[in-house]
């Protein structure tokens, strides 16, 4: 590495926190995707990473932070439970993931750095193909001697052109409309809080209302895990001190029967959390709140309107495109690197097996 570059390892919250206004002159958070800033990773540390060891690797040049891997030691819940270095929160959010670098030079530096790692397996979890690395830091870890198998998990958009809804939704959602306008006025509306006591008071009725259906549940609502909870929560709060944070509501007559959670950045927003009333389901009011934040994307002047999570079902009613993201799982021949890759291995099978009976299942019943 040359001499005016140098890599320091950050083992700690409060180191991690120290990075903070270093972090934001790299990565200003109006200006970069939600995983780039600091506040989702400092809310990530903070939810995920009390019981594992983080290991942020840092690049300095001339004693100034240029690059950022934000990764730590986890031991994966899966036979034999093997220990590799992954995104901070990366598997426990599931969202796109990726580096923090001030230029191409810089990252060249720190991806250098994260294959030097030799004794952990590590997992790269959904990096965006977009980045001008990301071939590069495949290609370099198969030189560097890394076993990397890579898999495709790509995450959903609408491109906020003219009319980016589709006639035959607008149809539906003028019906649904209507239906709920039977309940009574329907309104929706972005909050914008003036204190910290208001906002949480915001967020308070956002998890009720997602918890209050099937992801309730199904215990996938925030409110069922304390740790994502806590990772909402803190960066909802820094979200909105860094302006980004768009928390929406739709009510009709006066109730608030949906909410989504999203970030307004990089000319673009990025939905993170929904959720509605099951009560008033036959008035699809999640997707009616979705039709008025999609507007209210378009009208802000925004270029993209990010669906986050996979691809389902629902979300193919809207958009079809994708953006494409990677996964790669990089081992190196030793103790380590074989339990994880025999791990990995057998739970492959495992998974493949529960869905071909799952399949099996569903046509024995139709």
């Amino acid at each position: 590495m040359p001499h005016q570059y140098k890599v320091i390892i950050v083992d700690d919250l409060n180191g991690l926190r120290g990075l903070d206004q270093e972090w934001n002159d790299i990565a200003l958070p109006q200006k970069v995707a939600p995983w780039q800033s600091f506040s989702w990773i400092e809310a990530a540390a903070t939810a995920f990473g009390r019981d594992q060891a983080l290991r942020v690797i840092t690049v300095r040049k001339d004693d100034r932070l240029v690059a950022i891997a934000p990764l730590m030691l986890k031991h994966r819940q899966q036979p034999l439970n093997p220990i590799q270095m992954e995104f901070l929160g990366g598997v426990e959010l599931r969202e796109p993931n990726g580096f923090v670098a001030l230029d191409y030079a810089s990252l060249e530096q720190l991806i250098a750095a994260v294959i030097s790692e030799h004794a952990y397996p590590i997992r790269l979890f959904r990096i965006p193909r977009e980045l001008e690395n990301t071939h590069s830091i495949v290609t370099r870890f198969k030189q560097a001697g890394w076993l990397t198998p890579v898999m495709s998990m790509p995450y959903p958009y609408l491109a906020l052109e003219t009319n980016p809804i589709k006639k035959s939704l607008r149809e539906d959602l003028k019906r649904a409309r209507r239906k709920a306008e039977a309940h009574g006025k329907v309104m929706a509306e972005v909050v914008n809080p003036a204190t910290p006591e208001a906002l949480q008071e915001h967020l308070d009725n956002a998890f009720r209302i997602e918890g209050s259906g099937w992801k309730g549940e199904n215990h996938t609502a925030i409110t069922s895990d304390e740790h994502r909870k806590t990772f909402f929560e803190r960066y909802a709060f820094s979200a909105w001190k860094d302006g980004t944070l768009r928390l929406s509501f739709l009510k009709i007559n006066g109730t608030l029967v949906a909410e989504q959670y999203a970030i307004e950045t990089a000319d673009s927003y990025w939905l993170l959390n929904i959720g509605y009333d099951e009560a008033y389901r036959d008035c699809s009011p999640g997707n009616l709140l979705l039709e008025e934040s999609i507007k209210y994307a378009a009208g802000n002047g925004l270029l993209r309107y990010n669906f986050l999570g996979t691809e389902e079902p629902w979300i193919t009613r809207w958009t079809k495109t994708t953006h494409e993201c990677f996964i790669l799982a990089a081992y190196r021949l030793n103790l380590c690197g074989l339990i994880a890759l025999c791990s990995d291995i057998g739970y492959s099978i495992i998974m493949r097996n529960k869905e071909g009976k799952t399949k099996a299942q569903s046509k024995r019943g139709r």
